[in-house]
This record gives C-alpha cells, sequence and structure tokens, in this order.
C-alpha cells in the first residue's frame, strides 16, 4: 500500500523523489528602528518582485524602498518602493518617483484585516511595459506599469501618474524608508526576491502555491534573501542566494524568528 508522508511546517513536499525545500526562518522587525540594508548599490532592475509578510500594525511603514523608475531622481527613489497602511483605500501601494514626481499604484479595494491580520501573506509585482491597465481598466499616462498581487491574486486597482520600470539605489532597504528614520515596518518577512524579467500570472500562481514558498531557482532571481535558511537562523548577515550577489545586513538588532509560511 502506499506510504503517505507527513506534511511538515514550512516544508514542501516534492511530487516525486528528491530533497524537499525547507523554510525555516524568517526575520523579525521591530517597527522602531531595525532594517536589512545593502553595503552598496545592488543596481537592479525590478521587474519582478516577490515577498511573504506577517504583521498586524496599521503604522504606514515600508517593506521595500530604495527603488523606483524614471531617470535623474535617485534622490527621490531612496523614498520609493513597497509600502503598506499608507491611508484609506491605499493599504498595500507602489510608490514610484518617475521623473521627480509621485506616482502611485493601489490596492484601493483592501480593508483593515486583509493584510495586518497577524497572518502570512505573500505580496508579488510584476513589470508591464505596454499597454499597462489596473485590474480596473485604468490605463496609466504612458502605458507602463506594475500589477500588485496579493496572496496569488491581482489587487492592483487605482493610480496616479506614470511609470519607468524600477531599479535599485545606493539606500535599498528592507523595513524602513531609504535612508530617512522614518516610517519602520514592524513584523516578520521572509523570502524576498527580486527578478530581472517580468513572469508571468502563472508563475505567480505557482510561486504563492496555495501559501507555502518554495524553491525560486528555476525563476533565476537576481537578489534572493531567504532570511536566515542559508545562514542557519544565526549572524547578522542574509545571504544573497540570486545570481547579483548582494548580501544584507541586519541593521539595530532584526532577529531570527522560525515563524514561517506554511
Amino acid at each position: 500500500m502506499p506510504i503517505c508522508l507527513p506534511s511538515f511546517a514550512g516544508v514542501a513536499q516534492p511530487a516525486s523523489g528528491g530533497t524537499p525545500f525547507t523554510n525555516q526562518y524568517s526575520v523579525s522587525l521591530d517597527g522602531t528602528n531595525d532594517s536589512i540594508d545593502v553595503a552598496s548599490n545592488p543596481n537592479l532592475d525590478v521587474y519582478s518582485c516577490s515577498l511573504w509578510i506577517k504583521t498586524s500594525t496599521s503604522n504606514f511603514s515600508f517593506l521595500l524602498s530604495g527603488f523606483g523608475g524614471g531617470s535623474g531622481v535617485s534622490a527621490y527613489r531612496s523614498q520609493a518602493g513597497i509600502r503598506i497602511n499608507t491611508g484609506s483605500g491605499r493599504l498595500l501601494e507602489y510608490q514610484d518617483y518617475n521623473t521627480g514626481g509621485s506616482s502611485r499604484i493601489m490596492a484601493g479595494d483592501l480593508v483593515s484585516g486583509d493584510l495586518n491580520d497577524g497572518a502570512w501573506h505573500h505580496i508579488a509585482m510584476v513589470y508591464v511595459p505596454s499597454s499597462y491597465q489596473t485590474t480596473t481598466g485604468t490605463s496609466s499616462g504612458n502605458g507602463k506599469g506594475y500589477k500588485i498581487f496579493l496572496d496569488g491574486t491581482r489587487v492592483d486597482t487605482t493610480l496616479v501618474g506614470s511609470f519607468e520600470l524600477a531599479t535599485t539605489v545606493p539606500e535599498f532597504k528592507v523595513g524602513r524608508e531609504g535612508d530617512r528614520a522614518l516610517y519602520f515596518y514592524n513584523g516578520l518577512i521572509d523570502e524576498l526576491a527580486i527578478f530581472g524579467s517580468s513572469l508571468s500570472d502563472a508563475n505567480i500562481t505557482t510561486i504563492y502555491s496555495s501559501g507555502v514558498p518554495g524553491d525560486l531557482s528555476s525563476f533565476s532571481p537576481t537578489l534572493w534573501w531567504r532570511m536566515g535558511d542559508n545562514d542557519g537562523g544565526t549572524g547578522t548577515t542574509v545571504t544573497d542566494q540570486g545570481s547579483g550577489g548582494n548580501n544584507g545586513t541586519l541593521t539595530n538588532g532584526p532577529t531570527y524568528s522560525t515563524s514561517v509560511p506554511s
């Protein structure tokens, strides 16, 4: 008779044979001054981005900052990125500074508890180079934009302005707004990845995988911070498993947690 394998939290069982992909750690940020920083400009094109978060905070905070579109606006890009709880109808949004102006793509239909309910959620963004429209049919000023996904479902409903392909700058950080001591994130974060290609909707569904992270190697991430799994859950270095070799540094005391999406 067939042998049934048990399912363990944080362990994705392979379809047949092979070694299971194990996720044992995430990083906890305190919302006061914690962040994960890079030593220098990663200089990455953000065609797609994927991360997992777990939070109960209703405070305005940045999940990722230090990337945006346009040219000659690097000072503003340090303040651009993915942020949450910005205001009514703006619980999840991507902030850009294309040509020095503030542009936003928002998940305007989210309500309190959709994101900050103390459960794990997957967030993804995918760049669309032309004919971009929100899920409600609104086009951006220049036809470019980012799809936003929450738990595998597109949620970008409204926008302001126009957009360009985002690139990272030296102030690329996790859990705070660039180099400004503002808008720190309070919660857990796991499996952060940036990709040099625009992933398909089906790819995002696969990565979400009904709430259980899996191996991203086949999607060729240029940055992939596993938040402790390749570092034994110790130390202050988050080793980059992507192709870029841009390690992160736990700054001001973030800690590893054994709470992971499962």
